[in-house]
């Protein structure tokens, strides 16, 4: 599995600042934020040639780009922000379904609506990963095994995290078994609780919660996924650069033992 980390947990910092720091952390990998309102450090008002800038920042620094975090449901916003993801060479590109839970119509149109986004990524070379989130149509393991069956599209994928599946009530390493080869990434997280709201910037971090980290990670390494474990901390935006910074280092070295235990 490839240990990165989302450049969100860096909102409040310029994108070189964020890639330093999470080099210095010892990741490897790094995901770009292009959230609009919270973080954009890839951001569609840059152009392709500013997205070549921020990758030719991500190679300087050491650092692999592995996927961009849109959290978009707007097709022509997607197809900009895939836009930039391609010409930094990012296949893959992370968003919501939107609508609403447990409202059956609201569900249907989420769904229709992620056909479009699926297209438009295929369009650009990309593959749509979509993250079930609390209160959100899709937002647990049966929604998502059902958007998959209702929606065969090639550039389709789930990403995987536990802090939203845990407090949607579910066992992370349980829905990891279930949906096995259609996870493509992950944004990895902890939670201290089932609180459908998500907690501070320190909750987040893997091994400080009650999420069974150790057991998700089993899981994943079961059904064989390989790619990409992004902390993703949001909530961090004014959290000074050591806050930040600790905040990763220890995430990565936790992480790391895992993985190293998993052998």
């Amino acid at each position: 599995m490839k240990l990165g980390c989302n450049t969100v947990l860096f909102a409040g910092f310029d994108v070189q600042e964020a890639l330093d720091q999470i080099a210095f952390a010892g990741y490897e990998y790094v995901e770009l934020a292009a959230i609009k309102g919270m973080c954009e450090h890839l951001s569609v008002d840059q152009g392709t040639r500013g997205a070549e800038e921020v990758g030719k920042r991500v190679e300087a620094a050491g650092l692999i780009a592995t996927a961009v975090e849109a959290a978009t449901t707007d097709p022509e916003r997607l197809a900009r922000v895939c836009e930039l993801a391609a010409a930094i060479g990012i296949d893959i590109v992370n968003v919501g379904s939107g609508g609403k839970s447990g409202d059956e119509e609201s569900t249907k149109e989420a769904i229709a609506n992620v056909v479009r986004l699926a297209d438009v990524a295929r369009d650009h070379g990309c593959r749509l990963a979509v993250k079930p989130h609390v209160g959100q149509a899709i937002f647990d393991a049966a929604t998502a095994l059902r958007l998959t069956a209702e929606v065969d599209h090639p550039a389709l994928g789930l990403n995987f995290d536990p802090s939203h599946l845990y407090r949607a009530d579910e066992d992370p390493d349980d829905v990891a078994r279930q949906w096995g080869p259609r996870i493509i990434t992950s944004h990895f997280r902890d939670c201290a609780s089932r609180e459908r709201q998500v907690g501070p910037p320190p909750t987040q971090v893997p091994g400080r919660g009650t999420v069974d980290i150790p057991a998700t990670l089993r899981a994943l390494k079961d059904v064989g996924y390989a790619g990409p474990l992004n902390l993703e901390v949001i909530g961090a935006a004014s959290y000074t650069l050591p806050q930040a910074t600790s905040i990763a280092a220890e995430t990565r070295g936790y992480l790391n033992r895992c993985l190293q235990e998993l052998g």
